[in-house]
């Protein structure tokens, strides 16, 4: 959040953007992420060079980051879910 916060005030939009903590919103593995609203708009797996570029493009600019949307992982098929494998000597 400090990192958030600082570049929300660099940009001059302390008066604009509210800031709200919340919990995961049952995406933990894909954190950090903040949402955007109006929108609203979803970005994940944060760093602070994002959160510098989505300040800037998207709350200052009003042009999403779009390098940094959500994106669902991928996931890989659980070992039970895979069909059985015939054994040949």
């Amino acid at each position: 959040m400090p990192v958030l916060e600082a570049a929300v005030a660099r940009e001059g939009l302390a008066d604009r953007v509210e800031i709200i903590a919340t919990s995961c919103r049952n995406r933990c593995d894909y954190g950090p992420s903040m949402n955007v609203y109006p929108g609203p708009t979803f970005y994940n797996e944060l760093t602070p060079e994002a959160i510098e570029e989505i300040v800037r493009e998207h709350l200052k600019h009003g042009q999403p980051a779009t390098r940094w949307f959500f994106r669902p992982k991928l996931l890989r098929p659980s070992i039970t879910s895979r069909k059985p494998q015939r054994y040949s000597p």
